[in-house]
This record gives C-alpha cells, sequence and structure tokens, in this order.
C-alpha cells in the first residue's frame, strides 16, 4: 500500500530539483512533462523506492525519460529527414524554404498512409521497436509486418519521387530582345 503522506513530503521536497534536471536537459516545453512522469512512476514504485535517499532514484528514472524523449525526436527527425531526402536531393543547396516544404511533403506521404500502415512505420522508426515488437503491436506476424513495412517505405519513395521537385528560379540578367 503507498503512504501517500510520505510520498506527498518526497513531491514536496524534491520535485523542483527534478523539475530544474529536467529544464536543463529537454527545455521549459517538455520539463514538466518529464518531472510529472518521474513521480508518475515514483507513486507505482513508491513501497519499493529508497525512503532515506530516494533523489538519485528520481534522477535516474528522470534521466531515462529524458533519454527515451531524446531518442523518439531524433529519430522523428532522422525519419522526417530521411523522408525528404529525396525530395531535396535535387533542389539548391542552403535552400531553406525548400527544406522546409520538403519536410512538410514527407509528413503529408506519411498522413496519407492507413492507419495501420503510419502505426507500423511510426513504431519501427520512431519508437525504435524492432519488426518481431512492431508485429506484436499491430497483430501481425514478424513475416508479415517486414512485408507491410517494405511496401509502404516502396509507396512512400514513389509518393515522394512524385513531388514537384524544387527548382532554382533564379532571374536572367542576360540581354533581352528589344
Amino acid at each position: 500500500m503507498n503512504d501517500e503522506a510520505g510520498f506527498t513530503h518526497m513531491f514536496q521536497e524534491h520535485y523542483e530539483a527534478i523539475l530544474r534536471y529536467a529544464w536543463r536537459r529537454v527545455g521549459p516545453a517538455d520539463a514538466p512533462d518529464i518531472a510529472a512522469e518521474t513521480f508518475k512512476i515514483a507513486w507505482e514504485k513508491y513501497d519499493s523506492l529508497p525512503r532515506d535517499q530516494p533523489l538519485p532514484w528520481l534522477y535516474v528514472t528522470a534521466r531515462n525519460l529524458t533519454s527515451n524523449l531524446l531518442r523518439r525526436e531524433q529519430r522523428r527527425d532522422g525519419l522526417a529527414g530521411s523522408l525528404s531526402e529525396d525530395v531535396t536531393r535535387h533542389g539548391p543547396e542552403g535552400d531553406h524554404a525548400a527544406t522546409v516544404a520538403a519536410r512538410q511533403t514527407a509528413l503529408a506521404a506519411l498522413n496519407g498512409l492507413s492507419d495501420e500502415d503510419r502505426e507500423l512505420v511510426l513504431l519501427v522508426c520512431w519508437e525504435g521497436l524492432d519488426l518481431r515488437q512492431a508485429a506484436a503491436v499491430v497483430g501481425c506476424s514478424r513475416p508479415t509486418a517486414a512485408m507491410r513495412l517494405h511496401r509502404v517505405r516502396k509507396r512512400l519513395r514513389h509518393l515522394l519521387a512524385d513531388q514537384p521537385q524544387p527548382t532554382d528560379r533564379r532571374p536572367s540578367y542576360g540581354r533581352s530582345a528589344r
């Protein structure tokens, strides 16, 4: 059984430290969520927490949560980057607008997939699950998931290849005919 008064005391004593820790690692937007999730886990595991020194345990939990968040963001950015790579490959280098447009095109292509296919791609690419784990989540066998993922990637490449490529439209300053 959880000791509500003891947990409340621990929360009041250590919340600010955990929030600051998360703030320094993931910034102000995600820090409150990391801190809240840390204490949610602490509440769930309160009976097994070291009561005399809970702060190191809380830091380890917050560190694991921030690491997971950063990995998810890297995978998400990597997926968006890899999906838009074909679109931007032929565009002018250094054109930030073209990169933003390509990323939006890639995300639109991803959103154009069926819910089941998008879930499979996101589980593998963003969540970092292997095919066996992703197959279990979507309710199919590993070979079926591999086949679906192959087809989805092929479809995404095709969708992205059909998008108009950015062009370099610099004005011509040559002589004009009169």
